[in-house]
């Protein structure tokens, strides 16, 4: 497991190459940037980040704002969530 800011989500159905209505869903997570600065490239802090998820099932009783606990699939898809207990 994962522990992970969450910060949104978004799901539906889009229409695919095919023609066919191809449903979606993800959740954004607060992480802190990654990589290598150079002369054209900087940056700070945090960032949303998007990752595919089962089903909207798995945020359904958190709030947004909270920090989780995260658990994924075999094809790295969040799979379970729950809130993080304050110490």
């Amino acid at each position: 497991m994962e522990e992970k800011f969450f910060v949104g989500y978004g799901y539906g159905k889009f229409e695919n190459d095919k023609g066919q209505m191809q449903p979606y869903c993800n959740v954004f997570m607060l992480e802190n940037f990654n990589g290598t600065e150079n002369a054209d490239y900087r940056f700070g802090g945090q960032k949303a980040v998007k990752y595919r998820c089962v089903s909207p099932d798995v945020w359904k009783d958190i709030d947004i704002g909270t920090r989780v606990m995260c658990s994924f699939d075999s094809r790295q898809r969040v799979s379970y969530m729950s809130p993080v207990k304050k110490a």
